[in-house]
């Protein structure tokens, strides 16, 4: 039976659809968090880093929560778990995701750390 190619098919369409529109930042949140770290030179400056830091900490997880959703749920189709890497493709990602998150909140705690040391 060939059922299982349009269903695959559907699935990668959606799953480009979720991850393609997925940013951590646009190129003016870069760019301005670029620009809070060359002038920072305050305890506030260095807390609003940090507070950036934390809100993008907390994007990433919710992706990586997305996509374990993702692999937990192609995990239930048998033909998709024979047949494809769905599973494997969205714990990879996931994955990606939660070392994002971590790196994230160790950029906040540096800075909550130079703002406490510059009081």
């Amino acid at each position: 039976m060939k059922l299982w190619k349009p269903i695959v098919m559907g699935a990668v369409f959606v799953a480009l659809g979720m991850f393609g529109d997925a940013q951590l930042g646009s190129a003016q949140d870069a760019k301005s968090i670029e620009q809070m770290i060359a002038g920072a030179k305050t305890p506030a400056d260095h807390e609003a880093i940090a507070t950036y830091y934390e809100k993008e900490a907390q994007a990433a997880h919710k992706k990586h929560a997305e996509h374990q959703e993702m692999s937990d749920s192609y995990a239930t189709i048998p033909v998709l778990r024979i047949k494809t890497d769905t599973v494997a493709h969205c714990k990879i990602i996931a994955k990606k995701y939660e070392d994002i998150a971590k790196e994230y909140e160790d950029l906040a705690t540096l800075h909550k750390e130079m703002a406490k040391s510059n009081k």
